[in-house]
């Protein structure tokens, strides 16, 4: 059982580096988007991508560990949490699990708001380039709608409302 729990706190600091890996993505994604470099944030993206299948890979196997420490011990499995198994396991066992959750739950919090945060700024610039584009080029009025009932363009529908005309 011992070795089970050795196990589970080996995931549990995998975990922790991973998330810290993707809270510091996260915050450099953040400037990215501050700073308008959209050259740069595919590239983010992508590394945020790999280290969140690396997470999902170590939750996978930590909820089967958390089946295996619910036999252990007797328990119903879909139960099982890190504050049961802390305090079914051995005083200085317990102690570690402990002090892994309380280390991670903090660096869960705060990727969680960045992500938010990242989510409003990205929404508050599509927001603000559908809005300079309308301005330019004008927006599809659906009363004024330039396209007919078979999906062609009908040249008494055609109307232009944006700053270009789309003509040389």
């Amino acid at each position: 059982m011992r070795e089970s729990i050795i196990d589970l706190c080996t995931l549990l600091e995998e975990q922790k580096s991973v998330l810290g890996r993707m809270l510091e993505l996260a915050k450099e994604e953040r400037q990215i988007i501050i700073n308008g470099e959209s050259d740069k944030l595919e590239n983010v993206i992508r590394l945020e991508l790999k280290e969140l299948n690396k997470l999902g890979a170590i939750e996978k196997k930590r909820l089967a560990l958390h089946k295996i420490i619910a036999a252990q011990f007797n328990l119903p499995d879909e139960n099982i949490t890190l504050s049961g198994i802390a305090e079914k396991a051995e005083p200085d066992e317990g102690e570690a699990i402990k002090k892994l959750q309380t280390e991670l739950m903090p660096i869960i919090e705060q990727h969680t708001a960045v992500n938010s945060e990242n989510r409003e700024l990205i929404k508050s610039h599509l927001e603000y380039s559908e809005t300079m584009l309308e301005l330019m080029v004008g927006y599809e009025d659906p009363l004024n709608n330039m396209y007919g009932g078979d999906g062609k363009a009908t040249a008494d529908r055609k109307k232009q409302t944006g700053f270009y005309s789309g003509h040389a």
